[in-house]
Protein backbone atom coordinates (compact mmCIF):
# COMPACT_ATOMS: atom_id res chain seq x y z
CA UNK A 1 0.00 0.00 0.00
CA UNK A 2 1.32 3.31 -0.90
CA UNK A 3 1.49 5.98 1.93
CA UNK A 4 1.01 9.39 0.98
CA UNK A 5 0.59 12.33 3.96
CA UNK A 6 0.84 16.07 4.22
CA UNK A 7 2.68 16.87 7.22
CA UNK A 8 1.09 20.66 8.99
CA UNK A 9 4.02 21.75 10.45
CA UNK A 10 2.74 24.53 13.56
CA UNK A 11 3.68 26.99 16.44
CA UNK A 12 1.39 28.45 17.93
CA UNK A 13 -1.20 28.92 14.80
CA UNK A 14 -4.17 28.39 17.12
CA UNK A 15 -6.23 31.44 15.26
CA UNK A 16 -5.42 29.44 12.15
CA UNK A 17 -4.42 25.89 13.22
CA UNK A 18 -8.59 24.78 12.52
CA UNK A 19 -9.18 25.81 8.89
CA UNK A 20 -5.38 24.81 7.91
CA UNK A 21 -6.36 20.96 9.27
CA UNK A 22 -9.97 21.69 7.84
CA UNK A 23 -8.77 22.50 4.11
CA UNK A 24 -6.40 19.22 4.03
CA UNK A 25 -9.35 17.00 5.30
CA UNK A 26 -11.41 18.22 2.80
CA UNK A 27 -8.95 17.23 -0.48
CA UNK A 28 -11.48 15.70 -3.28
CA UNK A 29 -8.32 12.67 -3.52
CA UNK A 30 -8.38 12.34 0.35
CA UNK A 31 -4.65 12.24 2.04
CA UNK A 32 -4.05 8.71 3.98
CA UNK A 33 -2.62 10.40 6.89
CA UNK A 34 -2.62 14.05 7.85
CA UNK A 35 0.52 14.78 10.12
CA UNK A 36 0.52 17.76 12.35
CA UNK A 37 3.91 18.42 13.98
CA UNK A 38 3.03 20.98 16.91
CA UNK A 39 6.65 22.89 17.80
CA UNK A 40 5.72 23.19 21.92
CA UNK A 41 3.03 25.49 21.30
CA UNK A 42 1.55 27.44 24.59
CA UNK A 43 -1.65 28.94 22.85
CA UNK A 44 -3.51 26.40 23.24
CA UNK A 45 -2.67 24.55 19.47
CA UNK A 46 -2.14 21.13 21.68
CA UNK A 47 -6.14 20.91 23.37
CA UNK A 48 -6.75 21.45 19.43
CA UNK A 49 -5.14 19.28 18.16
CA UNK A 50 -6.26 16.41 20.63
CA UNK A 51 -9.63 16.72 20.48
CA UNK A 52 -9.79 16.58 16.15
CA UNK A 53 -7.33 13.98 16.14
CA UNK A 54 -10.16 12.20 18.56
CA UNK A 55 -12.91 12.68 15.67
CA UNK A 56 -10.38 12.22 12.84
CA UNK A 57 -8.53 8.72 12.62
CA UNK A 58 -6.25 10.14 9.61
CA UNK A 59 -5.15 12.79 11.77
CA UNK A 60 -1.65 11.99 14.00
CA UNK A 61 -0.52 14.83 16.29
CA UNK A 62 2.75 15.23 16.96
CA UNK A 63 3.34 17.45 20.21
CA UNK A 64 6.78 18.35 20.84
CA UNK A 65 7.94 19.15 24.45
CA UNK A 66 10.90 21.41 23.55
CA UNK A 67 11.00 23.38 20.61
CA UNK A 68 13.03 22.67 17.52
CA UNK A 69 12.65 25.71 15.38
CA UNK A 70 10.81 24.89 11.48
CA UNK A 71 13.02 22.65 10.35
CA UNK A 72 13.58 20.08 13.00
CA UNK A 73 10.35 20.26 13.65
CA UNK A 74 9.22 19.63 9.91
CA UNK A 75 12.23 16.82 9.25
CA UNK A 76 12.08 14.85 11.64
CA UNK A 77 8.54 14.38 11.61
CA UNK A 78 8.96 13.35 8.10
CA UNK A 79 12.20 10.99 9.21
CA UNK A 80 10.03 9.25 11.85
CA UNK A 81 6.65 8.76 10.13
CA UNK A 82 6.02 5.66 7.71
CA UNK A 83 4.79 7.12 4.35
CA UNK A 84 6.00 7.19 0.57
CA UNK A 85 4.83 10.50 -0.49
CA UNK A 86 4.22 13.99 1.25
CA UNK A 87 3.18 17.69 0.79
CA UNK A 88 3.81 19.85 3.27
CA UNK A 89 1.14 23.09 4.36
CA UNK A 90 2.14 25.38 7.33
CA UNK A 91 -0.28 25.72 10.14
CA UNK A 92 -1.34 29.25 9.49
CA UNK A 93 -1.93 28.45 5.50
CA UNK A 94 -4.21 27.09 3.75
CA UNK A 95 -5.13 23.99 0.51
CA UNK A 96 -6.86 24.32 -2.24
CA UNK A 97 -9.47 21.44 -2.55
CA UNK A 98 -7.92 20.01 -5.55
CA UNK A 99 -4.49 20.27 -4.57
CA UNK A 100 -3.48 16.74 -3.76
CA UNK A 101 -5.64 15.17 -6.64
CA UNK A 102 -4.31 17.86 -9.52
CA UNK A 103 -0.98 17.01 -8.41
CA UNK A 104 -1.19 13.12 -8.12
CA UNK A 105 -2.72 13.39 -11.94
CA UNK A 106 0.69 15.17 -13.17
CA UNK A 107 2.84 12.63 -11.68
CA UNK A 108 1.33 9.70 -12.40
CA UNK A 109 2.48 9.43 -16.45
CA UNK A 110 6.22 9.42 -14.46
CA UNK A 111 5.44 6.74 -11.58
CA UNK A 112 8.70 3.50 -12.12
CA UNK A 113 10.16 5.48 -14.10
CA UNK A 114 11.84 8.60 -12.61
CA UNK A 115 11.27 10.85 -9.95
CA UNK A 116 8.34 13.38 -10.30
CA UNK A 117 7.89 16.86 -8.12
CA UNK A 118 4.58 17.99 -8.20
CA UNK A 119 3.87 21.32 -7.65
CA UNK A 120 0.94 24.11 -7.62
CA UNK A 121 0.46 28.16 -7.91
CA UNK A 122 0.22 30.37 -4.76
CA UNK A 123 -1.89 32.61 -3.41
CA UNK A 124 -0.37 35.20 -1.25
CA UNK A 125 -3.27 36.29 1.40
CA UNK A 126 -3.29 38.36 4.27
CA UNK A 127 -4.26 37.60 8.14
CA UNK A 128 -7.88 37.21 7.17
CA UNK A 129 -7.52 35.27 4.20
CA UNK A 130 -7.73 38.16 1.99
CA UNK A 131 -6.34 38.23 -1.64
CA UNK A 132 -2.68 40.18 -1.91
CA UNK A 133 -1.43 38.38 -4.81
CA UNK A 134 -1.69 34.82 -7.15
CA UNK A 135 1.76 33.77 -8.53
CA UNK A 136 1.49 31.77 -11.33
CA UNK A 137 4.67 28.97 -11.12
CA UNK A 138 4.54 26.83 -14.43
CA UNK A 139 7.92 28.33 -15.66
CA UNK A 140 9.40 26.17 -13.25
CA UNK A 141 8.42 22.51 -15.34
CA UNK A 142 9.83 24.25 -18.61
CA UNK A 143 13.14 24.53 -17.24
CA UNK A 144 15.81 22.13 -17.31
CA UNK A 145 17.57 21.06 -13.87
CA UNK A 146 20.18 23.78 -14.57
CA UNK A 147 18.00 26.49 -15.44
CA UNK A 148 15.57 26.14 -12.43
CA UNK A 149 18.77 25.55 -10.13
CA UNK A 150 20.00 29.06 -11.20
CA UNK A 151 16.38 30.68 -11.15
CA UNK A 152 15.93 29.59 -7.39
CA UNK A 153 19.00 30.54 -6.54
CA UNK A 154 18.88 34.44 -7.74
CA UNK A 155 15.46 34.04 -6.10
CA UNK A 156 13.95 36.85 -8.83
CA UNK A 157 10.55 35.11 -8.95
CA UNK A 158 8.25 33.63 -6.29
CA UNK A 159 9.43 29.64 -5.93
CA UNK A 160 7.24 26.89 -5.64
CA UNK A 161 5.89 25.57 -2.36
CA UNK A 162 4.30 22.49 -0.89
CA UNK A 163 5.42 20.50 -3.27
CA UNK A 164 4.23 16.65 -3.87
CA UNK A 165 7.17 14.46 -3.74
CA UNK A 166 8.25 10.74 -2.48
CA UNK A 167 10.21 10.68 0.97
CA UNK A 168 13.22 8.77 -0.85
CA UNK A 169 13.68 11.95 -2.87
CA UNK A 170 13.32 14.12 0.11
CA UNK A 171 15.96 11.65 1.75
CA UNK A 172 18.27 11.79 -0.85
CA UNK A 173 18.00 15.72 -1.23
CA UNK A 174 19.05 15.95 2.37
CA UNK A 175 15.73 17.09 4.37
CA UNK A 176 15.70 20.46 6.41
CA UNK A 177 18.91 21.47 8.05
CA UNK A 178 17.78 22.30 11.81
CA UNK A 179 20.49 24.80 12.25
CA UNK A 180 18.50 27.11 9.83
CA UNK A 181 15.93 29.35 11.76
CA UNK A 182 15.24 31.22 8.09
CA UNK A 183 15.21 30.01 4.82
CA UNK A 184 15.56 26.42 5.39
CA UNK A 185 13.17 25.64 3.22
CA UNK A 186 14.91 27.77 0.20
CA UNK A 187 17.96 25.82 1.17
CA UNK A 188 15.89 22.25 0.69
CA UNK A 189 14.67 23.40 -2.29
CA UNK A 190 18.13 24.30 -3.79
CA UNK A 191 19.35 20.87 -2.68
CA UNK A 192 16.46 18.87 -4.05
CA UNK A 193 16.41 21.44 -7.07
CA UNK A 194 19.78 19.90 -7.82
CA UNK A 195 19.03 16.43 -8.22
CA UNK A 196 17.80 14.22 -10.85
CA UNK A 197 13.86 14.95 -11.51
CA UNK A 198 10.93 15.97 -13.61
CA UNK A 199 9.06 18.72 -12.05
CA UNK A 200 5.33 18.82 -12.68
CA UNK A 201 3.28 21.78 -12.97
CA UNK A 202 -0.27 20.34 -12.01
CA UNK A 203 -2.03 23.60 -13.32
CA UNK A 204 -4.31 25.54 -10.86
CA UNK A 205 -3.89 26.88 -7.28
CA UNK A 206 -2.27 24.58 -4.32
CA UNK A 207 -1.16 26.61 -1.30
CA UNK A 208 -2.94 29.91 -0.08
CA UNK A 209 0.14 31.40 2.12
CA UNK A 210 -0.58 33.64 4.76
CA UNK A 211 1.72 36.69 5.81
CA UNK A 212 0.94 37.93 8.79
CA UNK A 213 2.96 40.01 11.59
CA UNK A 214 3.75 37.08 13.44
CA UNK A 215 5.32 34.82 10.67
CA UNK A 216 8.90 33.94 10.45
CA UNK A 217 9.05 36.63 7.48
CA UNK A 218 8.36 39.41 9.70
CA UNK A 219 11.84 38.62 11.09
CA UNK A 220 14.16 41.55 10.59
CA UNK A 221 16.02 42.66 7.63
CA UNK A 222 19.30 42.05 9.23
CA UNK A 223 18.27 38.26 9.88
CA UNK A 224 16.96 38.02 6.52
CA UNK A 225 20.17 38.68 5.32
CA UNK A 226 22.38 36.91 7.37
CA UNK A 227 20.23 33.69 6.52
CA UNK A 228 20.09 34.12 2.66
CA UNK A 229 23.97 34.77 2.80
CA UNK A 230 24.57 31.46 4.76
CA UNK A 231 22.05 29.76 2.59
CA UNK A 232 24.01 30.26 -0.60
CA UNK A 233 27.28 30.10 1.37
CA UNK A 234 26.40 26.51 2.25
CA UNK A 235 25.55 25.24 -1.30
CA UNK A 236 27.98 27.70 -3.28
CA UNK A 237 29.73 24.30 -4.40
CA UNK A 238 26.35 23.20 -5.80
CA UNK A 239 25.58 26.13 -7.70
CA UNK A 240 28.86 26.28 -8.98
CA UNK A 241 28.75 23.34 -10.80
Amino acid sequence: MTISACLIASCDNAPYLADAIASVRAQTRPFDLIIVADDASTDGSRDLLRALAAEEPRLRPILRERRLGPAGNRDLAIRETSLDWLTTLDGDDLMAPDKHEAEWRAIAPFLGRVEPVAFSDVRLVDAWGGLLEDWNLSRYALMDRAERLAWMARRTAPLPRDMLLSKRLYLEAGGYAHDLPLYEDWDFKLRLAARRAVWRHAGGLGTAYRRHGDGLSAASPAAHRRWQAEVLRRNAGLLAA
